[in-house]
């Protein structure tokens, strides 16, 4: 068989186009997946900024309370519909490290909060702060909140720990 020029242009053709193509739809592939990991990223920051607020401002109640024994206004933001709101993002976007970080710091938030219960049920109305040592359930208190306040440190070490590590990757081809 001879190549005659007007097969060896088909050819040519044929084989520039299907190269045009392969690389149309490479790119096509390429940017969706940049793209889309792109939303889940600002999904996750989004929902990691909440969860840290949130943690914050437990932290200045929690501060409060062994400092004053009693507590303010409480923050609308920490009304439980919305704090399971952002939570339950959390078990959506959160890495299983973040996930355990925050069940621990939950705990640790639950103890803290039945023992200045607990405490509060105890002392009456007015409620005069006690030295350390005067009383048990004010003692049991300050350590569940000491607790508390190392395990949410712990957890927001993790969760700056995730969100640098989940940044979206930088690949050769975005350069």
């Amino acid at each position: 068989m001879k190549l005659t020029p007007a097969t060896a242009a088909l050819l040519g053709a044929g084989v520039t186009g299907f190269f045009t193509l392969l690389a149309g739809l490479s790119t096509q592939w390429l940017t969706r997946s940049r793209d889309r990991e792109q939303r889940v990223w600002e999904k996750r920051a989004a929902v990691y900024e909440d969860v840290l607020v949130l943690v914050q401002r437990l932290a200045q109640d929690r501060q409060e309370l062994v400092r004053d024994g009693a507590a303010g206004d409480w923050d609308p933001d920490l009304v439980s519909e919305n704090y399971s709101r952002v939570f339950a993002k959390l078990e959506i976007y959160g890495s299983d490290g973040l996930i355990k970080a925050h069940k621990e710091s939950d705990a640790a938030l639950m103890q803290w909060l039945t023992a200045f219960v607990s405490w509060r049920s105890r002392a009456g109305q007015n409620p005069e702060i006690p030295q350390p040592g005067q009383n048990a359930a004010w003692d049991d208190f300050l350590e569940k909140a000491r607790a508390a306040e190392a395990t949410d440190e712990a957890f927001v070490a993790k969760l700056r720990a995730d969100t640098l590590a989940i940044r979206p990757r930088r690949r050769w081809y975005q350069r």
